[in-house]
Order: structure tokens, then sequence, then C-alpha cells
């Protein structure tokens, strides 16, 4: 199984894969988040009005 590794990590196809949709995951829910709290800091204190 030497052909499944995938660069120099040593991890697999799936592993990879893995990782890689947690971090897209994990990024849109920091910028959810992000968007929620800059719409929350505009309703209590507007700014540019």
């Amino acid at each position: 199984m030497a052909d499944d590794k995938v660069g120099p990590t040593g991890l697999t196809v799936a592993e990879s894969e893995e990782i890689h949709r947690s971090l897209i995951q994990g990024t849109q829910i920091f910028g959810m988040i992000a968007a929620f709290a800059h719409l929350l800091a505009y309703i209590y204190s507007p700014w540019l009005k």
C-alpha cells in the first residue's frame, strides 16, 4: 500500500480528504460566528450612521 500515500506527510488519500473536510467545515463555522458577531456589534453600536 505504499502507492496510497500522499506526499511527505505519509497520509493516505482518504485521511487527507477527511482532514480537508474538517478544515473547511471549521472555517465555515468560524465565518458564520464572525458574521453573527459583526451583525450584533452593528446592531448594538451602529457605526457609519
